[in-house]
C-alpha cells in the first residue's frame, strides 16, 4: 500500500533515544530445518546456543554494575568466537542475535563510543540475514538507518522517510507486524492524522484478526473507534465446532459474554426476557451467540434451555483469561455486537445505555430496536449476503429456467484455457426433470430472492430439503443426482444461516462427502468442496491460506472458473482474510465479470453499499461518520472495471429502444424505478427533475439524457400516472414477474423501493451502477460527479497530449470564466457561478498550462477551500484535500517564482 510513501514528517533522535524500552531482543529458536540454501554447513548445536542464551540472562544476578559489564562481556566473547568458528552455519544468526542483544545491554550499562561503535558494527552484518531471520534483524536495520542519518546531518523528514524502504523490506516476513507497529508508534509522536489513518488502513489489511495488532491499536489509539473482525474457533456445548466469523457471516450478532454470579443476573434476565419478546422480528436479521465465562462444564447451556433460548453456547476456555475476552470484552455481560460480515467495533466501555433513572439492566428494548435500524441490519441487506454467502448463486441460472441438460455449475465452466461445456444427456436413469425444476423452483432468482419475508425463505429450504431427499432415495444411481445433492447442500447451508442450528451444516457436510464420493462431472464439484473447505477451516490447526489455496488448485489454480474462484473468496471471508478475498476479487473482476453465471457475484463485487461495509466499522454515533459514508458513495469515481449494456426494449409510445445505440453518443442515466401509486409522488420524477434536469440544462453541451425504465406488470397505470404527471425523457416498462437480464446482470436489487441508476458513457461502455441502497444516500446528486469527473480526466488527457486548445475549449464551456466585474442589463453584480470541485481542477490546470497564474491559484485555492470543508465534516482527511494542496503549491510557488 502507497501509505508508506506518507511517512515523511519530523523524526526525533528516535532509535537511540528509546533502546532501552523498545529495542528488546527478539530471539528466536528456528532449528536446523531453516538453514538457506548456500549454507550447507553444519549447523551451531542447539545447547551451545542455550547455553550462551542463559549466560546472557545471568548477569542480572550479579551483585555489582563492575560485575554486570564483566559477565556481559564474557557472553559477548564467547558467542564471538562461536560465530567465528561457524561460517557456514546455517543458524549462524542466532549466535549474531544474542551478541547485539548482549552489546545492547553492554551499551546500557556502559555509555561509551567503542560498545557503540560495536554495536553499529554487529548491526552491520545482523542486517544481511536473511528473511527468516527477520525478527532479528529488524532492530539492526532501525538503528542503521537512524544513525546513518544522524551522522549526514538528516532533518526529521528525512528520518521518517528512510522508514519507507525498510516497510516495503519487511513485507511477508515474520517481522512484517512489528514494522508496522514501529511506524505508529512514529506517527503518533509526530501526531499526524493522515499518517496515523493509514497505517490503521495497513494494519486493517494485512493484520485484521491478529489479537496482538488488535491490542496494541486499543493501547496506541486511545480514545478512537476501529473495526476488527471477531476471529477464533469455538467448541460448541454440543460438541460441534463454531469458527469466526465464517459462521456468522450473513445476519448480524450479537455475542454475549456473561456470568452466573449475582452481578449478572439481572442483567442476563432482562436480555432473555427481551429476547423472546422480539426474536420474531429479529429472525434471520440478530442472532445471539453465548460466552459464560465461568466455566462452566456445559458452557451454560442447561441455564440458557432453562429460561426457554436456544442460543449457541460456546466455551470460552480460561474465562475471563481468555485472550478473546480480554480483546473483545473486557468485562463480564459485555455485549459486542458483529456486523453480517463479522466485524465488531472496538469502543470504549458503556455503550449500551440504562433507562433514564435506573442503575439496573441495561434498556435491551431500545438497544434491540436501535441495532435493527443499523444500516448493516437492513432486511434486504442481510437477506442477499445470506444467499451469497451459503453459495446460493452456484446453483441459480440468472438467464431463467434450470435446463437440465445444461445446468448452471456446467453453464459456468468457462475460462481461460477452459472449453465451452458440453449438454449434459438426459438417459433413461436420470432424474426425471420435473423432479429437476421443482426443486430448482425452491431457489428464487434474484432481486426477488432477497425481498422474500425469512419465514417464506426457510420454507423453501425446506421444502427443497424434502425434495432432494426423496430424489436422493428414489434415483440413487442416477449419472446427474449430483445436481440434486448440490442443491440440497446449499438448502441445509441456507438452514444452517437462518436457525443457527449446527445440525442443518452437518447435514451439507454429508451430502457434499457423498456428492464427490458418486460421479460427478469435472469442474462441478465447486458446491461440494466449497462445504468441505469450510468445514477444513474449522480445524484448530488449519493453515487457511493453504486450505483455500489447494481448494483453488483443484480447479485449476489461476484459471478456474469464475464460480470457484467466487467461492474462494467467501472461503477468505470466513477467516477475514481481506488480502486473500481482493486477491480473488481481481481475477473475477479481470476474466469472469461478463458471465451470466457471475452476474450475481459479480455485481455484489462492485456495489458501493457492500464494498463500504464488508470490512466497516459498524459505528456510527455522531454526525461524522453518516458523512463519511454518503461521501465515500457519492464520488465520481468510475468503476474497476469496463462493463457494456446491450438490451433492447419498447418505449410506452411502442417504438423499439435499444441501449446503448439509441443514447446517440450521449452521456445516459438510466434510471431503473418500481411502480408508483401517486402520480405526484414519484421517486424518479422527484431525481429527474431536482437533480439531472437541471444538471443536463446547466451542463449546456447537449450531451446528456436520462432515460427511465420502470419494472411493473400493470402498464395501464405507469401510462395513467405519466399522463398526469409526465417525464421529459423515453420511458419503458419492463415485467415484475420473472428476472429481466439487465436486472439480473447489474444487481438492480431494489428498484421497487428507491430508484437504481446505471450510467453510460457516450461510447456505450459503462461507467458506474448504482443500487439502492447507495442512491438511497445519495439521491441523484452522484450522477453529476461521475461525468464531472469524466471531464476533468479528459482535460488533463488533453494537457497531457499538448493540446491545450482544445483543454481550453471543453473546460471553458463547462466552466466558463467569471468576470468578478461583470453586471446584469439592470446594472446589478452578477453572482459568482459554483462549479463542482472537479472542474475547478480542471480549470486550475488550464490555466496554470496557459501561465494565468493568478486565475490558477484562484481555482485551486476554492478547491481546497471546499475540500477542507468537505473533510472538516467528515473529521478526515481526504486523498482528494491532499492532492488539491499539492496543486495549489505548485501553483502558487510558480507564481512566487515569476514575481521575484
Amino acid at each position: 500500500m502507497p501509505v508508506f510513501s506518507m511517512l515523511n514528517k519530523a523524526l526525533k533522535m528516535w532509535i537511540f533515544k528509546n533502546l532501552s524500552s523498545f529495542l528488546v531482543a527478539a530471539v528466536i529458536w528456528l532449528g536446523v530445518g531453516m538453514a538457506l540454501a548456500q549454507d550447507n554447513g553444519t549447523p551451531i548445536p542447539p545447547a551451545k546456543i542455550e547455553g550462551l542464551r542463559t549466560a546472557l540472562a545471568a548477569y542480572k544476578d550479579e551483585s555489582s554494575a563492575a560485575r554486570k559489564r564483566l559477565a556481559v562481556k564474557r557472553m559477548i566473547r564467547d558467542a564471538g568466537e562461536l560465530f567465528e568458528a561457524s561460517p557456514d552455519a546455517p543458524n549462524r544468526f542466532e549466535i549474531l542475535g544474542l551478541i547485539f542483544t548482549a552489546q545492547q545491554q553492554l551499551f546500557g550499562l556502559e555509555d561509551s563510543s567503542r560498545n557503540r561503535e560495536a554495536l553499529l558494527e554487529t548491526s552491520k552484518q545482523l542486517a544481511k540475514a536473511p528473511d527468516v531471520y527477520a525478527e532479528l534483524r529488524l532492530d539492526a536495520d532501525l538503528l542503521l538507518t537512524q544513525t546513518e542519518l544522524a551522522r549526514k546531518g538528516g532533518d526529521a523528514e528525512a528520518r521518517l522517510a528512510a522508514l519507507s524502504p525498510m516497510i516495503d523490506r519487511y513485507r511477508n516476513t515474520p517481522a512484517e507486524a512489528k514494522m508496522l507497529r514501529v511506524a505508529m508508534v512514529m506517527a503518533l509522536e509526530i501526531g499526524d492524522p493522515r499518517l496515523i489513518a493509514g497505517l490503521r488502513e495497513e494494519m486493517a489489511e494485512r493484520y485484521a484478526g491478529d489479537l496482538e495488532m488488535i491490542n496494541f491499536q486499543q493501547e496506541k489509539l486511545g480514545g478512537q473507534v476501529f473495526g476488527a473482525p471477531f476471529c477464533g474457533t469455538f467448541k460448541r456445548s454440543d460438541g460441534a465446532i463454531m469458527q469466526l466469523p465464517g459462521d456468522g457471516l450473513g445476519h448480524s450478532n450479537l455475542l454475549y459474554f456473561w456470568t452466573t454470579g449475582e452481578a449478572g443476573k439481572g442483567d442476563f434476565e432482562a436480555l432473555v426476557a427481551e429476547w423472546k419478546k422480539q426474536r420474531g422480528e429479529l429472525s434471520g436479521l440478530l442472532s445471539i451467540v453465548s460466552l459464560n465465562v465461568d466455566e462452566l462444564p456445559d458452557a451454560g447451556e442447561k441455564i440458557l434451555r432453562d429460561h426457554g433460548v436456544e442460543w449457541p453456547a460456546l466455551h470460552l476456555p480460561g474465562g475471563r483469561e481468555n485472550p478473546i475476552y480480554k480483546t473483545f470484552a473486557k468485562s463480564d455481560s459485555a455485549l459486542v455486537t458483529l456486523t453480517p460480515t463479522g466485524y465488531a467495533a472496538l469502543v470504549m466501555s458503556g455503550s449500551t445505555r440504562t433507562r433514564e433513572g435506573d442503575s439496573g439492566p441495561r434498556d435491551f428494548e431500545r438497544w434491540f430496536q436501535s441495532a435493527l435500524a443499523r444500516d448493516w441490519s437492513r432486511p434486504r441487506y442481510a437477506q442477499q449476503l445470506t444467499s451469497l454467502f451459503i453459495g446460493e448463486f452456484l446453483i441459480v441460472d440468472p438467464e431463467g429456467p434450470l435446463d437440465p441438460t445444461l445446468p448452471p455449475e456446467i453453464k459456468a465452466l468457462v475460462g481461460p484455457g477452459l472449453k465451452n461445456p458440453e449438454p449434459l444427456k438426459q438417459l433413461e436413469n436420470s432424474v426425471p426433470v420435473e423432479t429437476l425444476k421443482s426443486i430448482q423452483d425452491c431457489f428464487p432468482l434474484p432481486p426477488f430472492r432477497y425481498r422474500m419475508p425469512v419465514a417464506e425463505v426457510r420454507a423453501g429450504y425446506e421444502k427443497a430439503e424434502d425434495l432432494c431427499a426423496k430424489a436422493v432415495s428414489a434415483h440413487p444411481n442416477a449419472p446427474d443426482l449430483w445436481i440434486v445433492r448440490n442443491r440440497r447442500m446449499i438448502a441445509q447451508l441456507g438452514l444452517w444461516k437462518l436457525t443457527s442450528d449446527h445440525s442443518h451444516y452437518q447435514r451439507a457436510i454429508e451430502e457434499a462427502k457423498a456428492a464427490l464420493d458418486g460421479e460427478m462431472p469435472s469442474g462441478a464439484e465447486v458446491v461440494a468442496r466449497f462445504c468441505l473447505a469450510k468445514e477444513a477451516l474449522r480445524a484448530p490447526e488449519a493453515e487457511p491460506q493453504k486450505v483455500i489455496g489447494d481448494f483453488v488448485e483443484a480447479f485449476g489454480g489461476a484459471k478456474a472458473s469464475g464460480p470457484a474462484l467466487a467461492a474462494a473468496a467467501l472461503l477468505a471471508l470466513d477467516v477475514a482474510d481481506r488480502g486473500l478475498h481482493e486477491d480473488y476479487r481481481d481475477l473475477i473482476l479481470e476474466h469472469h465479470l461478463d458471465h451470466p453465471m457471475m452476474w450475481t457475484f459479480g455485481a455484489f463485487l462492485l456495489d458501493r453499499y457492500h464494498r463500504y461495509w464488508l470490512f466497516r466499522v459498524p459505528f456510527t454515533a455522531g454526525w461524522s461518520y453518516g458523512r463519511r459514508q454518503n461521501y465515500f458513495f457519492g464520488l465520481g469515481n468510475p468503476e474497476e472495471v469496463s462493463r457494456r449494456i446491450e438490451a433492447g426494449f419498447r418505449t410506452l409510445e411502442g417504438k423499439d429502444y435499444r441501449l446503448p445505440e439509441d443514447s446517440k453518443g450521449k452521456w445516459t442515466a438510466v434510471v431503473i424505478t418500481g411502480a408508483w401509486e401517486d402520480p405526484k409522488k414519484s421517486p424518479v420524477h422527484g431525481m429527474v427533475t431536482r437533480y439531472l434536469a437541471p444538471y443536463a440544462e446547466k451542463r449546456g453541451l447537449d450531451d446528456f439524457e436520462v432515460v427511465v425504465i420502470v419494472v411493473d406488470d400493470d402498464l395501464a397505470r405507469v401510462q395513467a400516472n405519466l399522463a398526469e404527471n409526465p417525464l421529459d425523457s423515453p420511458t419503458i416498462v419492463i415485467p415484475a414477474t420473472g428476472s429481466h437480464p439487465l436486472l439480473m446482470q447489474f444487481g438492480i436489487v431494489d428498484e421497487d423501493e428507491r430508484p437504481n441508476v446505471i450510467v453510460i458513457r457516450p461510447d456505450g461502455s459503462v461507467a458506474v451502477v448504482l443500487s439502492g441502497l447507495t442512491m438511497s444516500r445519495v439521491k441523484g446528486a452522484v450522477v453529476p460527479d461521475v461525468i464531472d469527473w469524466h471531464d476533468e480526466q479528459a482535460v488533463n488527457t488533453l494537457l497531457e497530449q499538448g493540446d491545450l486548445e482544445k483543454a481550453k475549449e471543453l473546460i471553458f464551456k463547462l466552466a466558463p470564466p467569471f468576470d468578478p466585474n461583470a453586471v446584469d442589463e439592470k446594472g446589478r453584480k452578477l453572482k459568482q457561478p459554483q462549479f463542482g470541485l472537479s472542474h475547478l481542477r480542471a480549470r486550475a490546470r488550464v490555466y496554470f498550462a496557459l501561465n494565468d497564474l493568478d486565475a490558477a491559484l484562484l481555482d485551486a485555492e476554492e478547491v481546497v477551500k471546499r475540500q477542507t470543508s468537505i473533510d472538516g465534516g467528515m473529521s478526515l482527511r481526504t486523498d482528494e484535500l491532499e492532492e488539491a494542496e499539492k496543486l495549489r503549491d505548485t501553483i502558487r510557488v510558480a507564481r512566487d517564482g515569476e514575481k521575484q
